[in-house]
């Protein structure tokens, strides 16, 4: 089988119809979509919203054995509660963020006026990514103080990647 990238969506079908086992797993009607997409790759088998995951579903999602049905000690957590842990990768050179990180470093700091100025995002976009994206997608962080002239930032003590 090839490399095959599954939705976020595909991937929750597939792992809840890999837990229910042999016995199948009831599709509702807003996942049938999915569900005939994985039975095109051959990850699902089934008819009338029936399904049984494939070995190469089981596969896919590094399954060997028949998985166990989900008993209620083990309650299924919604996809909505799971979230990704943060990831640490510096930005992409040549990138706006980059460029943010940059003037992050410089020992005097930087307001969000010149990081705007310089990338041409809007105010609340430079706040958004200090407090967002920094942490979330590069595993840094900004520190702020008062100063003559609003708010300088500048990286976190240690956190600069």
């Amino acid at each position: 089988m090839t490399d095959l990238t599954l939705s976020s969506a595909q991937r929750i079908l597939l792992q809840r119809v890999a837990a229910a086992g042999s016995d199948g797993f009831e599709i509702a009607p807003r996942a049938r979509t999915s569900a005939a997409i994985l039975v095109g790759h051959g990850l699902l088998e089934g008819a009338d919203d029936l399904y049984r995951a494939t070995p190469a579903g089981r596969q896919a999602l590094g399954l060997a054995e028949e998985a166990e049905p989900l008993t209620a000690a083990e309650p299924e957590v919604p996809a909505a509660d799971q979230q990704e842990p943060p990831t640490s990768r510096p930005p992409r050179e040549g990138t706006k963020a980059a460029q943010v990180v940059e003037m992050l470093r410089q020992q005097d700091g930087v307001t969000v006026s010149r990081i705007s100025e310089a990338t041409g995002w809007l105010p609340h976009s430079v706040r958004g990514f200090l407090a967002g994206a920094l942490k979330k997608t590069h595993g840094m962080a900004a520190v702020s103080e008062a100063a003559e002239g609003g708010r300088v930032y500048r990286l976190a003590p240690g956190g600069a990647q």
